[in-house]
């Protein structure tokens, strides 16, 4: 019996007591719990975490990207500020020389108002984007280039610092403006104010405007012998860019395609005279820095005569058309006043001849080398044999206030075809009639032509012409003529097929213009600028005169029409060029700092 016991009790040895083992797993399903809950704790931490971490972030980045927006804010607040004030003292300076109005702006550009904190303290200037945000300018670095005397030009350069800080976020930004009063007109190698429109093949080297619309066709329009005609060449070339109002308002036309504008052309797109898109600039025309002749006329009459020059006084006696006698009778000692007198009989050699031959010769010489301001009452013609020309000295010319004017009050003609001797005139001169030249002549020159036109028989008159002309710089310079009436230039080269040496010069006109390289062959190393429409035609190719059209022979390696810009204008007539009415500012690129 103790047997069966025994081997129940081995039994229970070898299986354990299962009560005990039940006992000893109590709790691990509350670990279990506790460690997932645990994990959870932990990963809803860590999303909470980068939660807050993020919307820290934004917060930041937002902070950032209105700092960075309110420094550039407030660069252009301080900009427009900087501007109104130069241009008040533009508008101020109406009647002072161009170097005393140089002196107000630099004057103003070194005294901006400078608070004792060391930033500027207009409230133009200031600007605040909610309790924590303020943005300030805190340096504004000047620098003058040019002197504005022997010709050289003047421009300001400012450095310009911005910090703005929004929310503890600071952020800083420089831009660098150049400010200069020269017109934008000389500037570009053609461009007009409205519409310009360039048909046929011509080549252009530098940048073109068009305050309107630029109208791009391939096909150019002439008239030959009354009769109105067509001729297709191609292709069309410019080295340079094309400022425009907007895409939509350069217009391409093309024989067999429907008209297109730029906005609607891609990289891919076939055509001949495409402007490359990197090459089309937008130049709003309100930015524009225009002149008016007639107050720009005015101007340089009042810089002759120096301080206490009356421009209306001046503006009335124009309009009279008393300038000359009013001149003469006020300022009698800031002006020569040659009279050219008959030219006596050279065989008479009686004591009497002998003092007309001198007073004679007397007139020639002050009238062709004077050393100060001239005003010649009446009709002017340099003939290249008996008045060969009109020569200051280069200082004389570009010389500061008051500033050396040749005043025609009359026609000037410069007539010297068939020398082969050019006539030479470095002179700054003022025109109130008409001007023309023909022939050879040499120019170190700015001259305005102050003649308004006259309407015959529906047309406006020419009141500058330039016929049958070879114009070159004088010493490396060249001519700038700004003209109140249309200009025309003509008989340039006409029929033949060898390309003469280019027009040293620059033309601007208050009225609408038409150049032609079709039976002619127009070159210009300078540019042509106009107030109302400029149209270029152009063909590629030889041209002779034929019974009833003009018979062309394409040949793309002869270009009949060709303008190229002169960089070197601002220096060499700085003394001459007009003053405008509002500051020229070209604003540059902004550099994070």
């Amino acid at each position: 019996m103790s047997e069966p016991l025994t081997g129940k009790m081995n039994l229970k040895r070898r299986l354990g007591n299962p009560v005990r083992h039940l006992h000893g797993e109590q709790g691990s399903a509350l670990v279990l719990v506790m460690f997932i809950v645990l994990l959870l704790t932990i990963l809803g931490m860590g999303v909470l975490s980068a939660a807050v971490g993020g919307a820290q972030r934004t917060e930041t980045r937002k902070n950032d990207v209105q700092s960075l927006h309110l420094a550039e804010k407030t660069l252009d607040e301080a900009v427009a500020y900087i501007t109104a004030g130069l241009n008040d003292e533009i508008n101020k300076g109406v009647d002072v020389s161009q170097a005393d109005l140089d002196n107000k702006i630099n004057s103003f550009l070194q005294n901006l108002p400078v608070g004792s904190n060391g930033f500027l303290t207009s409230t133009d200037l200031l600007q605040a984007d909610g309790e924590k945000a303020v943005g300030k300018i805190t340096s504004i670095h000047s620098e003058k280039t040019g002197t504005g005397h022997a010709g050289q030009s003047v421009s300001y350069r400012l450095t310009l610092s911005a910090e703005a800080e929004v929310n503890g976020v600071k952020r800083m930004l420089t831009q660098t403006v150049v400010i200069d009063t020269s017109p934008d007109f000389l500037k570009y190698t053609l461009g007009s104010e409205k519409n310009l429109t360039i048909n046929g093949a011509p080549y252009i080297q530098g940048n073109i405007y068009a305050g309107d619309t630029l109208t791009i066709n391939d096909t150019a329009q002439y008239t030959y012998k009354t009769i109105n005609h067509t001729f297709t060449s191609q292709p069309f070339e410019l080295t340079g860019e094309a400022h425009v109002q907007s895409l939509r308002k350069l217009v391409y036309k093309e024989q067999g395609l429907p008209d297109r504008t730029a906005d609607t052309i891609t990289p891919a797109t076939s055509m001949t005279g495409k402007i490359p898109q990197e090459n089309v600039k937008i130049k709003n025309h309100r930015s524009f820095v225009e002149m008016d002749v007639e107050s720009s006329f005015i101007d340089k009459v009042a810089e002759a005569i120096g301080s206490g020059a009356n421009g209306t006084d001046i503006s009335r006696n124009l309009k009279n058309g008393t300038l000359a006698a009013y001149l003469t009778g006020t300022y009698s000692g800031l002006f020569d006043h040659p009279l050219l007198p008959p030219k006596p009989d050279p065989n008479d050699i009686s004591d009497h001849g002998q003092e007309l031959q001198h007073e004679y010769e007397d007139a020639v010489l002050r009238l062709t080398q004077p050393s100060k301001s001239v005003i010649y009452d009446g009709d002017l013609t340099l003939d290249g044999t008996e008045l060969r020309g009109i020569t200051y000295s280069e200082n004389v010319k570009n010389s500061a206030s008051p500033r050396n004017w040749y005043i025609i009050d009359g026609d000037l003609r410069i007539n010297n075809y068939g020398s082969a001797t050019p006539i030479q005139v470095r002179a700054n001169i003022l025109v109130t009639g008409k001007v023309e030249i023909r022939g050879k002549v040499e120019f170190d020159s700015t001259l305005f032509v102050y003649k308004k036109p006259q309407v015959i028989n529906g047309q406006e008159e020419y009141t500058t012409t330039v016929e049958d002309a070879s114009i070159k710089g004088l010493n490396g310079k060249e001519l700038v003529l700004i003209s109140q009436g249309p200009i025309l230039i003509n008989r340039l080269a006409a029929f033949t097929n060898d390309e003469p040496a280019p027009l040293d010069a620059f033309f601007y006109t208050d009225s609408a213009a038409e150049l032609y390289g079709v039976g002619s062959i127009f070159s210009l190393s300078g540019g042509f600028f106009a107030k109302g429409d400029l149209t270029i035609n152009a063909v590629r190719g030889s041209a002779a005169g034929g019974t009833s059209d003009i018979n062309i022979i394409p040949d793309n390696r002869l270009i009949r029409f060709k303008a190229s810009y002169n960089d070197q204008i601002f220096n060499d007539q700085q003394a001459g060029l007009p003053r405008v009415k509002a500051v020229n500012i070209r604003v540059e690129g902004l550099k994070l700092n």
